[in-house]
């Protein structure tokens, strides 16, 4: 298999997963910035089953303010992408890209835009903390507010401050 990122694997529901995830990655401040439903996407356009996968997109506000400062064009490198899956077993899948991925590992990147690369650094310790506490929420998932409340189908949980799913 391939490394596209940091991968988990969850022993909770699609929806469940989902809406940790989301919550996971808000309290750490990555704010969700767009959500796609691939499986509603590949029904519609392409009149295929696919099982239950969503990409959500986040941003970490100040840190996007100052590597934009910085350079402009990082914004096509500055959201996270997270993809969350169901598998087979009942278990999700959630894939998280790391931040600025194309250029951490070059050496030269790193030399010639050194305050680009510590927010690069920055954001991949948030995303990191994130991804330990979705891990923390799936383990004990009757400490997470999410359990606290009846149990919310996805379509009412993306939509949080204006999010809309997205038609592609």
């Amino acid at each position: 298999m391939r490394d596209y990122g940091r991968r988990l694997v969850i022993d909770l529901t699609f929806d469940r997963t989902v809406d940790q995830t989301i919550e996971a990655l808000q309290h750490e401040g990555l704010h969700i910035i767009g959500c796609v439903d691939l499986r509603d996407y590949a029904r519609r356009k392409l009149r295929h089953d696919l099982r239950q996968y969503v990409l959500l997109q986040a941003l970490p506000a100040r840190l996007t303010i100052d590597a934009l400062q910085h350079d402009l064009d990082a914004g096509t490198i500055l959201p996270v992408t997270v993809a969350i899956y169901e598998l087979a077993d009942g278990e999700t899948a959630v894939i998280a890209g790391e931040p600025f991925a194309p250029l951490l590992a070059d050496r030269a990147w790193q030399a010639s835009a050194p305050d680009l690369a510590t927010i690069a650094g920055r954001e991949s310790r948030q995303l990191a903390r994130a991804l330990t506490r979705l891990q923390r929420l799936a383990s004990h998932p009757a400490a997470g507010p999410a359990s606290a409340a009846p149990y919310a189908p996805l379509e009412r949980a993306r939509p949080r401050r204006g999010l809309r799913m997205a038609s592609v």
